[in-house]
C-alpha cells in the first residue's frame, strides 16, 4: 500500500491551530479604566451618565414652564386677573417682580441636588470603597 500524501506534495501534513491564539487574553478592568480607555463599556458609562443629568435638566426645564411660563398665558386668558392691585400696585408685577424667584431659586435648588445624587452614585460605581 502506499502513502497518500507521497502521491500529492500540497497533502502534507496539516497545522491547526486555535482561532483565538492571536486574539489579546481578557483583561478584567475597573470602570475607572475602561472610562480612561475609552472603551465601548466606558462610553457606556458616561452616556448613563450624561442622560440621567438630560432627564434631570427637561424635568426642570418642565416645571419651569409650567409654572413662571404659565404666568403670561394666566394673565391673557383669566379676566380681570390683570386689573387686580395690591397696595396699589397691579398683582401681576408683584408675582412677576418678586414670586418669581423663591420658584426660580426653588427649581435650581432642585436641580442640583438631583445632579449631585447623579454624580455621586456615578462616582460610587467608579470608585467602589
Amino acid at each position: 500500500m502506499t502513502d497518500p500524501t507521497s502521491e500529492d506534495p500540497t497533502r502534507g501534513r496539516v497545522r491547526i491551530t486555535s482561532p483565538h491564539t492571536g486574539a489579546q487574553p481578557y483583561v478584567r478592568r475597573s470602570v475607572r479604566e475602561e472610562i480612561d480607555l475609552s472603551t465601548g463599556v466606558g462610553e457606556v458609562y458616561i452616556r448613563s451618565l450624561m442622560r440621567t443629568q438630560l432627564r434631570s435638566a427637561l424635568l426642570i426645564l418642565a416645571l419651569l414652564i409650567g409654572s413662571v411660563g404659565a404666568l403670561p398665558v394666566a394673565f391673557a386668558y383669566v379676566d380681570g386677573f390683570g386689573d387686580l392691585r395690591l397696595w396699589g400696585v397691579p398683582l401681576a408685577w408683584i408675582i412677576l417682580g418678586v414670586g418669581t424667584y423663591p420658584v426660580l431659586w426653588a427649581l435650581g435648588w432642585l436641580y442640583v441636588r438631583r445632579a449631585e445624587r447623579a454624580e455621586q452614585a456615578f462616582a460610587r460605581l467608579v470608585e467602589p470603597r
